[in-house]
């Protein structure tokens, strides 16, 4: 099926964000392989989980990145990746240090990573799935039957297990829907359901409420058709199992802190964060009962 072999395609982007005041990005190189190396110890490898465009990516943790290497005198270099699984594939490999990725993700790969940090966002360390469209004659679950969806990603909590939870504890399946997309990015989600590809898309609630006031003109028909009780954790940072828990606290401390510090705050503010906060693994536990209840 063609949607399964969507799911192992990758975009690789190397950054070298060294303490230089440039940084090197190259979107054709496939990253070498001595930036893999286990043993590079002053080297940081820092893998983000995308639900953004590459450049969006880019433009949005390039400074955070930054300022992880000039805490901690690494020096850093971020893998983009599209899919959870790719991540779980770099963890279980030892091939990367860090990760800013999904909640599934971490919830999949929980036995190969630990929380260093939880963004807090709004005052808000949780988030949850909501379905939205930009049909008038779409306004509540049940006017989606029949209708078409386009979800992100097979792993994803809010992108698509949420949704299938619903639909399974209701005695429903896929096929309610006339049809569904998988498009690895929210933000391709949103744009789908715009050129009317779609007439609906699964989302999370902070991206889409984000999205929307970025883009208040374009976004100005899209309203909430669903929103799931269910809540969890922000997307974590997190550290492989057995990284050097030197470098480990260095990074911990680094966000944690970066509140209390006026270069800290401003990158805080970029990426829409008050605050990072200390792990709280439990967050995630619903995920995994989702998961096993799915399974049965």
């Amino acid at each position: 099926m063609i949607l399964v072999f969507l799911v192992f395609l990758l975009i690789v982007i190397k950054i070298d964000f060294s303490l230089q005041p440039t940084s090197y990005i190259n979107f054709s190189e496939k990253l070498p392989n001595n930036y893999l190396e286990q043993n590079k110890t002053n080297l940081l490898r820092v893998v983000v989980s995308s639900t953004l465009d590459p450049k969006e990516t880019i433009h949005i943790y390039q400074p955070l990145l930054q300022y992880i290497s000039k805490k901690t005198g690494l020096q850093s270099v971020l893998i983009q990746k599209r899919t959870n699984f790719e991540i779980k594939d770099l963890f279980n490999s030892k091939t990367v240090d860090i990760g800013i990725i999904t909640a599934s993700a971490y919830v999949l790969d929980q036995d190969q990573m630990d929380i260093l940090a939880i963004p807090v966002i709004n005052n808000d360390i949780t988030f949850s799935s909501v379905i939205v469209s930009n049909k008038n004659n779409i306004r509540t679950f049940e006017d989606l039957k029949g209708k078409s969806i386009a979800f992100t990603d097979i792993a994803s909590f809010s992108g698509y297990l949420i949704p299938l939870f619903y639909l399974k504890e209701n005695n429903l399946d896929i096929n309610y829907f006339s049809d569904h997309i998988f498009t690895f990015n929210s933000s391709d989600s949103i744009r789908a359901l715009l050129d009317d590809m779609v007439d609906a898309a699964a989302l999370n609630s902070k991206f889409f409420k984000t999205y929307i006031r970025e883009n208040p003109e374009k976004t100005k028909n899209l309203h909430i058709v669903w929103q799931s009780p269910i809540r969890i954790g922000n997307p974590p940072i997190v550290a492989r199992k057995n990284i050097d828990p030197v470098i480990e606290k260095k990074v911990k401390d680094a966000l944690i802190n970066m509140s209390n510090d006026p270069e800290g705050q401003k990158i805080l503010k970029t990426l829409g964060y008050d605050r990072f906060s200390k792990p709280q693994p439990n967050l995630y536990l619903p995920i995994k009962i989702i998961i096993k209840k799915l399974e049965q």
